[in-house]
């Protein structure tokens, strides 16, 4: 009964060109109902060889730049996470959690009208705190001095006003979609727009996705120095979203872990090996 919604055939090509070929399209103009195609294994084989491609196309780029940049003297987190954690628990987080909150959060809202308006939500709401936390007063003394001195002594820089304006953001768009699912009139007639909307949210959500990591690395860094350092999961980001819409929830979270997985084993082995 499940499998009966799917077509006998491919909706694409079978080959790999002709998911490359799709995926380029797609870009062209992302659209939230495209035809969902059933994930076999030969299928997701060649996704991963399509990430594959792409990402080492990438970090060639990346290698161009990055004697310029210094990202071998840039700190990581992920160095901090697996130097302070086990083997088994590192590759916990990097494989199996990361992958599954980061996809739950930016790529499975993608394909609902309400979803649209929410993911939008969250990058205005974010927009909106950094902006305004560059123009307004931080007010850190309505902040109680022990939570302050917490708050300092994690690193953590807080703008009270930018805080208030980002929540009053959020609840704004929160209460548009509660508005929207009052009725199915209204969200039928605002499809529309939320379709002309998508293309713009898709892009945004790869950018947002590839912006987040950046606060992985800490040293000194030129602000323009970002769009290099997250360009693989900006990539990335792009292809997630397309494999979401294309062959639904899993496809994503799997091609995610897969991502991370090799990057972990690596890193582990060369830990062992220099300790070794």
């Amino acid at each position: 009964m499940i499998e009966s919604q799917y077509p006998e055939q491919p909706i694409i090509g079978a080959t790999f060109f002709d998911l490359f070929r799709d995926f380029r399209n797609f870009l062209d103009y992302p659209r939230r109902d495209i035809a969902q195609e059933r994930l076999s294994l030969n299928r997701f084989g060649q996704i991963v060889g399509l990430h594959y491609a792409i990402l080492i196309s990438v970090m060639i780029v990346m290698g161009i730049f990055s004697t310029a940049i210094g990202i071998d003297k840039l700190d990581h987190s992920i160095d901090d996470l697996m130097s302070n954690s086990s083997m088994w628990y590192f590759m916990f987080l990097l494989v199996l959690v990361a992958p599954v909150l980061e996809e739950i959060f930016f790529r499975f809202p993608l394909k609902y009208r309400r979803g649209t308006i929410f993911i939008l939500t969250c990058i205005i709401t974010l927009l909106t705190y950094y902006i305004s936390a560059s123009y307004l007063p931080d007010m850190n003394e309505l902040i109680p001095s022990e939570n302050l001195t917490e708050l300092e002594a994690s690193g953590t820089q807080l703008n009270l006003p930018a805080l208030m304006l980002a929540c009053c953001t959020f609840l704004l768009g929160s209460l548009c979609i509660f508005i929207l699912s009052l009725s199915k009139e209204w969200l039928h007639d605002s499809s529309e727009f939320i379709s002309r909307l998508f293309p713009y949210v898709f892009f945004l959500t790869a950018v947002f996705f590839g912006f987040v990591h950046f606060t992985n690395f800490s040293g000194e860094i030129n602000w323009f120095w970002i769009p290099v350092l997250v360009l693989p999961q900006l990539v990335m980001g792009l292809l997630l979203g397309y494999i979401r819409l294309r062959y639904g929830m899993w496809s994503n979270i799997l091609l995610h872990a897969v991502n991370n997985l090799l990057p972990a084993v690596i890193m582990l082995s060369a830990s062992h090996v220099g300790t070794g």
